[in-house]
């Protein structure tokens, strides 16, 4: 199995952090422990100048005249320990001593002495330095005890503990390098697991849907990000699907009639006029199948969520008669009178193609639903902040696009909700009013 690059930078992590943290932890531990040996150390030498003062004072008292033999009688049963010590006149003259001479290189004059209960580290003729504590007497007697300690094993010991805690750190290195390889490979389960079951989904099953967890951690919310993701794919494989199923239903009619018409003229020999109309009617049959094509372009860029940019400057009585105009001869090709009503002037802020088609729309489905009692009647008003282009038309209440199959209503709702406005169908009496609802810009211009 080959190494997973994501688990060799977590495990790199992971060891980078362990060292780190180990070199934080080793710094204290070196300080703490180096600060507690020299406070040991300092501790010991002070107590032996403090001891073998109370001795000192101890035999003056059993012969108060001879302080010299108090000291040697002091010396002598003191016990033997780490610290060399010397008892000194208040003149410095040396009144006597006990350990080993080289440590009394290092004790200067008694003017130099520490005060009661410090220390001084003083260097030594040979290596290193010596610690030295000093207890002074005031008469009678007049006496100073110097206790002195070598800091060569403290010295010793502080660097063999340094060594060890540096030692460590690779050694912690090459353990946490294949641990943390470990831990990772074990953290990312879960995710392998999301992997497969991601994996093992089809383009016919985006109804499954990732386990979630309960309180939701990290894989959670990418769990239902996918979930979500697929929730999209979804909508959109049902918006393809009922896409593909209007484009087949739009244009199977059309389709029909020009297979229809164009196998009836070459099965049959037929007079020129004969030909003509039936080509007349193929030209209808193809033309309303380029209509169609236009409409389920325009869905498809509705469906898309597409957003049209509002730059431009319509004025929304000019688009009404322009649609008007492309509309007379349908209209009465079908039997309709087309009029115009109010024709208000107004400013939108949009697409002017788009809009011409909405109004198109609205005209196109007048015409193949609406009565033929009354005039199909346009009109474009302002009313209070918003423009209205609505098409007035006889016949049966309008039925919701989704059930009479058309295309027509469905762009005309999406050129209006792009536009930053609305459609709206209204039944008035016995006619149907069909209304585009714009957001004005710059009020009405002219009447």
């Amino acid at each position: 199995m080959p190494y997973s690059r994501l688990r060799l930078r977590l495990a790199g992590r992971f060891a980078l952090g362990m060292l780190l943290g180990l070199a934080v932890l080793d710094v204290g531990l070196f300080t703490l422990l180096r600060r507690r040996a020299n406070a040991r150390l300092s501790d010991q030498v002070i107590a032996a100048a403090r001891g073998l003062r109370a001795a000192v004072l101890r035999e003056d008292a059993e012969q108060p005249t001879d302080l010299e033999g108090a000291v040697k009688e002091a010396l002598d049963e003191w016990p033997m320990g780490v610290a060399s010590l010397a008892v000194y006149a208040s003149d410095g003259r040396l009144l006597g001593r006990r350990g080993l001479s080289s440590l009394f290189s290092a004790v200067p004059s008694l003017a130099e002495l520490p005060a009661s209960g410090r220390t001084l580290d003083r260097p030594l003729d040979s290596e290193g330095s010596a610690r030295l504590a000093a207890e002074r007497n005031g008469p009678p007697p007049a006496f100073v005890v110097v206790a002195v300690q070598s800091t060569s094993l403290l010295t010793e010991d502080l660097e063999s503990l340094a060594g060890w805690l540096l030692v460590s750190v690779p050694l912690a290195l090459l353990i946490s390098l294949p641990a943390g390889y470990i831990l990772a490979r074990r953290a990312l389960a879960p995710f392998a697991s999301l992997a497969a079951e991601i994996e093992g989904m089809a383009p016919g099953s985006l109804d499954r849907r990732l386990p979630l967890g309960t309180p939701p951690d990290e894989l959670d919310r990418l769990a239902q990000q996918v979930n979500d993701l697929l929730d999209r794919l979804a909508e959109a494989q049902h918006q393809t699907r009922g896409f593909l199923a209007q484009a087949a239903h739009q244009l199977r009619t059309p389709l029909t009639l020009i297979r229809g018409e164009s196998d009836l003229a070459i099965d049959r020999p037929r007079e020129a006029a004969a030909y003509r109309a039936a080509l007349d009617r193929i030209s209808l049959a193809a033309r309303q199948m380029s209509r169609r094509v236009d409409e389920l372009f325009l869905l498809a860029r509705a469906q898309a969520g597409e957003k049209i940019p509002r730059a431009e400057k319509v004025e929304l009585d000019a688009v009404g008669l322009e649609a008007a105009d492309l509309m007379r001869g349908r209209a009465q090709e079908l039997g309709h009178r087309l009029e115009l009503g109010a024709m208000q002037g107004s400013e939108v802020m949009g697409d002017a193609d788009l809009l011409r088609e909405a109004a198109v729309e609205l005209l196109e489905n007048a015409c193949r639903h609406g009565g033929r009692a009354g005039p199909i009647t346009l009109a474009v008003r302002v009313d209070d902040a918003e423009a209205v282009l609505e098409v007035v038309s006889d016949g049966p209440p309008f039925r919701d696009q989704d059930q009479n199959g058309g295309l027509g209503l469905a762009i005309v709702r999406w050129i209006a909700s792009t536009h930053g406005g609305r459609f709206a169908i209204e039944r008035i009496g016995e006619r149907n009013r069909a209304g585009l609802y714009l957001p004005v810009n710059g009020g009405a211009l002219h009447t």
